[in-house]
């Protein structure tokens, strides 16, 4: 039976965020004349001083118009229908590390295929994190059985994933926009490899160097406390 995930804590933090910026665009943008969308979203087209806080803030960036409405709130809808159970499962701090890296890998393979196109259009929108958490927790589940997508479909976790590919694919064929594919599947790849990065054993320290000393004529007698290491199982 389908029903939506808890309202965890930094996805509750981030939908309050991500609303409440695009109530402040609206004002700013449809009353004060401040062009707020140009501000935040990710220009492709000619990319200077401003490409530096863009790399991030195009995920707050959403249109203005009375057509935006409905769009935003599905978008916050499967925001937290996809990101929840990542929080779930890894944590708050995990979760933040996986939207940062899925809002820069999508703003940095954006950015280059935005460069090789004759009209390369502004990056904005939340679905960087949408798409990175849906590939980041189907790959964590990689090898360990079968998935329910929308607690209904039963499928394999990579399955999930090359469906998510397909809808991108079938986006960019009705709209063209080489840009919005490339942000998808920077996105996605950012997921994957965030999930495959958690995978990886820690690495061993290296001792610090340390000067030999000289070999000293008296011999030394071990005694007293052991210096074996201890284990506590």
């Amino acid at each position: 039976m389908f029903r939506f995930p808890p309202l965890t804590p930094f996805v509750k933090k981030l939908l309050i965020a991500l609303f409440g910026a695009w109530i402040f665009q609206i004002i700013l943008q449809n009353w004060a004349g401040v062009p707020m969308f140009e501000v935040l979203a990710l220009n492709t087209a000619s990319p200077g001083l401003n490409t530096l806080w863009q790399l991030g803030t195009h995920v707050f960036a959403f249109p203005t118009g009375p057509q935006a409405v409905f769009s935003m709130l599905i978008s916050l809808v499967f925001l937290w229908w996809m990101l929840a159970p990542f929080e779930q499962r890894f944590g708050a701090k995990r979760t933040i590390q996986l939207s940062i890296t899925a809002a820069l890998s999508a703003a940095f393979l954006a950015l280059i295929v935005g460069l090789l196109v004759a009209r390369p259009s502004p990056l904005y929108g939340a679905q960087a994190i949408i798409l990175g958490s849906i590939a980041a927790f189907a790959w964590s589940y990689r090898g360990q059985g079968r998935m329910n997508l929308f607690g209904v479909i039963d499928m394999k976790p990579v399955h999930i994933i090359y469906l998510v590919l397909a809808l991108s694919a079938l986006m960019f064929m009705t709209s063209g926009d080489a840009v919005a594919l490339a942000a998808d599947i920077g996105a996605i790849g950012g997921g994957m490899a965030f999930i495959e990065r958690l995978r990886r054993p820690p690495g061993r320290r290296r001792r610090p160097w340390r000067r030999k000393k000289k070999k000293s004529s008296f011999d030394v007698v071990q005694g007293g406390r052991s210096d074996e290491p201890r284990w506590l199982n």
